[in-house]
């Protein structure tokens, strides 16, 4: 166990100050709209993509960005809630952790040897840990999504693209926030938050959230053990210390706590009929870890969502794992302490950011796993931190610059169980696979980026950024089975891996008048390699991605359309594609095993706008077509235990990457003679069909078919803006859809729910 330096208590005081200083202004979920803010709807959003305040169609990169009074009335309460209101992006849980994709670009490897394809930033800290990236979605001032490879500004794990989640900053005036949402699933939403100016230097703004609900899944086939459901809770203070105009202070402490049932996958034959394969050589007879020549079958919502087991019964008594009961929960903590500070030396800004991230996990989860019933336990955490020092122009020339240097370390540890049932006619005994291994990741970089105007319409982008990056960790158990009949494995390993990378963005913009602009640009991404769970697995190389791209943004129709469309091609090499294997046949030699995909091309065109209908409606719109493929991939390639056995997914799609999507969303206000108003909003979204796969167990591609999903509201805001109440319904359609995979089940997407929430302003 590594020794890690105790921030969670810090966190915590730190916030319950902050929460005493709100007076017990209890929650808000939904903060009501202004009439300010309404009558700003429209307006320009003002991003910080380049690392500079920009307004959003200024701003020559492929970037969505949506406020928080849009997240708030869609009812965005987590990062998987974002992929419904921007296009090509893809955002699912895998155990309790978001995975995303964006583009098709995506990494599958959930583990702590795993590093992610998209960067997930908050107030510009990176989250290198996946399963703390869903509890900072509360009191927002926006949220930014970068689609395509980040490789000079954001440079670490940013193939994909870069989220950054930016939080409500203090303000110079009183203001305070409560509500409530209730709903079915027996929902129950608080937030509050409270501003208060302390003196002319310093401010505070303190905001908690909590969110519970039951488990959306039904149980299986025994009772007795928890299903999954939420019942967290977060906090976040912020202290500003505004010493002149140009110098200030801003320092964070951030705390969130993920609870409930523990992560439940539904079987994968919830969703496809076909033959169960993948079978150990003592599985229970038609029971596997796939289903082989899948048909995907619509059994409704009931049946898709029934989970895997429920094993209270079946298990047998006095075997919990790690001191836990079988049907304890989850437990996931993260606390942050972030400062950020600025100043100026006459015509150069200097910004320096530290951020430090400690998460703790101890959970109990369940499934199937190769056909038979199993628990697991997983304790641990992971501690990073990070320094970010950045120089930038603030003068008026032709020349616009920005340069810094980046380094990041981070230790992480986990010690993790799995402990599988078998039953007659195999007799009947238990294997136990235990892993407990330790991982080091360090990573530096150098990056500059300047844009020169050669004319008054005709600007110039060149950037650069050199990474070096170290990972080593070992394991001295990496599966090694405790219980015959499995037998042991040389699985331990201590490794050690390097990488260096020099990632460029070239670019050219021009203003085709004063609301138009053209943009392309030529850009790379990189993201590491590393090392598998297992000695004999052996190492992969870094993932790398090449991109070209152009696209057009303004304002149209007199102002009242702001649009953005662009497309794009992209080279992505030896891409890094994670499944579970069991190379000699027992659970011993089971892990999470990492390979390099050989190659893929993806192609695609974007469009996103807003148009003003009349002066009380607004129409949302965005379009993605993609066409993402693999190169030359052959998932099996003339194993030493089949050498005529070949697999080639050559000219096939990408995972989770469909053909197209469309979202639609139509905003109307209906104003009252009092100077009330009410505001109806409905919006679908479609997606065309995408896969997902597997390289073990014979290479098997799962299809989810095409589907949509539409939601509703109408909302009520009163005639001095101090209160609103909303009626809402998301996924009218009651669809469910599959994401991730585990070893023989899905991660679901959620249920039709619905209920009424409710803010008041101070």
């Amino acid at each position: 166990m590594l020794n890690t330096p105790q921030l969670s208590p810090l966190c915590r005081h730190l916030c319950m100050a902050g929460l005493f200083a709100a007076s017990q202004a209890a929650f808000a979920q939904t903060a009501p709209a202004t009439n300010e803010s309404r009558a700003q709807a429209t307006q320009e959003i003002i991003v910080t993509a380049q690392k500079i305040a920009q307004p959003v169609l200024k701003t020559p990169v492929a970037l969505s960005a949506i406020t928080g009074d849009d997240l708030k009335a869609a009812g965005v309460t987590n990062a998987i809630d974002l992929a419904d209101n921007v296009p090509s992006v893809w955002i699912s849980q895998d155990t309790g952790k978001a995975q995303i994709a964006i583009r098709g670009v995506a990494s599958t490897d959930m583990t702590e040897k795993g590093d992610p394809s998209a960067a997930f930033h908050i107030d510009g800290a990176y989250i290198s840990r996946a399963e703390a990236q869903l509890g900072s979605f509360f009191d927002l001032e926006r949220v930014e999504v970068l689609r395509g490879p980040q490789g000079t500004l954001y440079g670490r794990n940013a193939t994909a693209g870069a989220l950054n989640v930016i939080t409500h900053k203090p303000e110079r005036k009183f203001s305070a926030k409560l509500g409530a949402e209730f709903g079915n699933y027996n929902t129950v939403r608080l937030d509050g938050m409270i501003n208060v100016p302390l003196n002319e230097t310093f401010s505070l703004r303190a905001a908690v959230n909590s969110n519970k609900h039951d488990s959306y899944l039904k149980p299986g086939p025994n009772s007795g053990l928890k299903l999954e459901s939420q019942d967290d809770y977060a906090g976040r203070v912020h202290l500003l210390a505004n010493f002149t105009k140009s110098t200030s202070l801003l320092v964070t402490a951030e705390t969130s706590h993920v609870g409930g049932g523990p992560s439940s996958p539904v079987p994968i034959t919830n969703f496809f009929s076909g033959t169960v394969t993948g079978n150990l050589p003592f599985s229970p007879a038609g029971q596997g870890n796939n289903v082989k020549n899948p048909i995907y079958v619509d059994r409704g919502s009931d049946a898709q969502l029934t989970a895997a087991w429920n094993y209270a019964v079946n298990w047998p008594a006095g075997t919990p794992l790690a001191g836990k009961p079988l049907n304890a929960g989850k437990s996931r903590n993260a606390d942050a302490l972030r400062g950020e500070f600025k100043t100026s030396f006459g015509s150069v800004d200097l910004t320096y950011q530290l951020a430090h991230l400690k998460t703790d996990l101890d959970e109990i989860f369940n499934g199937v796993f190769f056909g038979f019933p199993f628990f697991g336990s997983i304790q641990g955490g992971a501690t990073s931190t990070s320094h970010e020092l950045r120089l930038n122009n603030n003068d008026s020339g032709p020349l616009r610059w920005v340069a810094g240097a980046y380094k990041f370390d981070e230790q992480a540890h986990r010690e993790t169980t799995f402990r599988t049932l078998i039953t007659a006619p195999f007799g009947s005994f238990t294997v136990t696979v235990p892993f407990r291994p330790v991982v080091n990741n360090q990573s530096n970089a150098l990056f500059g980026q300047a844009t020169y105007s050669l004319s008054d319409s005709v600007r110039v982008t060149a950037g650069v950024r050199v990474t070096r990056d170290e990972k080593s960790g070992s394991d001295p158990l990496a599966g090694t089975a405790a219980t015959a009949p499995a037998t042991s494995s040389p699985a331990a390993y201590n490794q050690s891996v390097k990488f260096s990378n020099t990632s460029y963005r070239l670019g050219l913009d021009y203003d085709l008048d004063k609301t138009t602009m053209l943009y392309g640009a030529l850009a790379t991404g990189y993201k590491a390699g590393g090392f598998n769970d297992q000695s004999l697995a052996g190492t992969y190389k870094p993932e790398q991605l090449a991109s070209l791209e152009g696209g057009v943004k303004g304002k149209f129709l007199n102002n009242a359309l702001q649009l953005s469309a662009g497309v794009f091609h992209y080279n992505y090499k030896d891409l890094q594609l994670a499944s579970v294997s069991c190379p000699d046949g027992t659970p011993a030699s089971c892990g999470s095993v990492t390979t390099n995909a050989a190659a893929a091309k993806v192609d695609g065109a974007e469009f996103e706008g807003r148009l003003n209908v009349g002066t009380a409606g607004r129409l949302n719109m965005a379009v993605s077509l993609v066409n993402a493929k693999f190169k030359d991939y052959k998932p099996i390639n003339h194993p030493v235990n089949d050498p005529t056995a070949v697999v080639d997914w050559s000219g096939q799609r990408l995972d989770r990457a469909p053909a197209s999507t469309v979202n639609l969303g139509y905003t109307h206000t209906f104003r009252l003679g009092s100077g009330a108003d009410f505001v109806a909003y409905v919006g679908t979204r479609y997606s065309a069909a995408y896969m997902i796969s597997t390289a073990d167990d014979g290479a098997i591609r799962y299809t989810q078919p095409a589907f949509h999903k539409s939601d509703a509201s109408l909302t009520y805001n009163d005639p001095s803006s101090t209160y609103n109440i909303q009626l809402f319904v998301k996924n009218i359609e009651n669809k469910i859809t599959f994401g991730t995979r585990v070893p023989g089940s899905f991660a679901v997407s959620d249920p039709r729910t619905f209920g009424v929430r409710g803010s008041y302003n101070f």
